[in-house]
């Protein structure tokens, strides 16, 4: 089943710690809303990464919260990227086996993130059972 679904930042939480000794690489929450083809919630926790040209990088877990058609439950998303200095870059990403909970038990899959004129989406490659 492949699902584009539209998403906006709702949060973004630094965590900020004292005597970091690698200062320049941050790690945040971030929280999703999604709607479209899928609705509903994520939150993430992120390490990321930023050079002084603005190239950079980031890994993140994600736990989904969410219904698509008449299925509700969760799973949970690994994903990083790559961006160059234009914004541009791939990211990437895969459901974790066995992460899903409700009417996604069993779900397997892979993800990636894209932006365009319209904002910024998910897009699923998932296996229901």
């Amino acid at each position: 089943m492949k699902i584009r679904t539209p998403f906006n930042i709702t949060g973004w939480e630094p965590f900020n710690e004292e005597n970091d000794e690698i200062a320049d690489i941050s790690r945040a929450r971030i929280r999703k809303a999604f709607t479209g083809e899928m609705t509903g919630t994520s939150v993430a926790n992120a390490i990321l990464y930023q050079t002084p040209a603005q190239s950079g990088g980031y890994a993140a877990i994600e736990r989904v919260t969410c219904k698509i058609g008449d299925r509700e439950g969760t799973f949970v998303v690994q994903h990083s990227g790559i961006l160059d200095t234009d914004g541009s870059g791939p990211t990437y990403g895969d459901v974790i086996p066995g992460s899903g909970t409700g009417d996604f038990e069993g779900v397997k899959g892979s993800m990636s993130i894209n932006e365009d004129e319209t904002g910024k989406s998910f897009l699923l490659d998932l296996d229901l059972p």
